[in-house]
């Protein structure tokens, strides 16, 4: 299972296409690069992050087998994920926390803390680009978690490797190609 900081570093990468929007609207408000790269740079960086926990935790947390009676796919929530988050850039006029910066961060720290904190780290859209998908399932023991996997899942009762993330959040190893 992960730690505490590979949590909160998968809470943090979920935000990344936030920063983008920043840069993004800081450009088109014609603001200097200075002022925009950072942000555009963190945001990459973050889903570079996403993909390095991903893959360290595929090949190096103990893999178990999980047997799927029941599945549904998930992957709609990222959907409202983004909506909610990036919400804000279509209703205001200049969101680009050009009053303080320490604003911003204060901001996206709090919202990380709450992701973390509430588990719904698996719910990222920087996986979904990386072609993961999110999956409820119930195990052979009638277990309810959620599956993250690149697989499309099509039929219930395969067995598959997997590695547990966190509390009834499995990512599926997939011969631990991530």
């Amino acid at each position: 299972m992960l730690n505490i900081l590979a949590k909160f570093l998968l809470a943090a990468t979920s935000l990344s296409p936030i920063l983008g929007a920043v840069a993004i609207n800081q450009y088109a408000q014609g603001k200097p690069w200075h002022e925009w790269l950072l942000w555009l740079l963190i945001g990459v960086l973050l889903v570079l992050i996403c993909w390095g926990v991903l893959k360290y935790s595929a090949n190096h947390i103990q893999t178990q087998q999980l047997t799927i009676s029941e599945f549904d796919n998930k992957d709609y929530e990222i959907l409202a994920f983004l909506i909610a988050y990036l919400l804000p850039f279509i209703s205001a006029e200049d969101m680009a926390f050009t009053g303080d910066w320490l604003t911003g961060l204060y901001i996206l720290f709090i919202i990380i803390l709450v992701i973390a904190h509430s588990g719904a780290f698996h719910f990222n859209p920087v996986m979904s680009l990386l072609g993961y998908h999110f999956y409820k399932i119930k195990t052979s023991t009638r277990r309810s978690v959620i599956l993250i996997s690149r697989r499309e899942l099509s039929l219930n009762g395969i067995t598959l490797d997997s590695v547990k993330l966190a509390r009834n959040v499995y990512l599926d190893t997939e011969h631990k190609r991530c």
